[in-house]
């Protein structure tokens, strides 16, 4: 899978209270051992993450769509405040 600054994905993660994150890439890079990474700023558990290329999730499932139309909710309700 080719993965380029500006997708928008899906991945597994480890250690966010969700299990998962969605985001905007903002660079890939592969470590020493060879593994394929990119960064992204997740949208769901905020702040820059990194996640690996085979954790990408291709399907997300309905818990993960209204978990994202929450955090855009909560964003907007924000913003509309400042």
């Amino acid at each position: 899978m080719s993965i380029k600054k500006g997708d928008m994905l899906w991945v597994k993660l480890k250690g966010p209270a969700n299990d998962y994150g969605y985001g905007e890439v903002i660079g890939t890079f592969e470590t020493k051992d060879g593994i394929s990474c990119f960064e992204f700023f997740c949208q769901i558990n905020g702040g820059y993450r990194i996640g690996e290329v085979k954790n990408i999730i291709e399907k997300p499932t309905m818990r993960m769509i209204s978990k994202m139309a929450s955090a855009q909710k909560e964003l907007s309700e924000v913003l509309k405040k400042k």
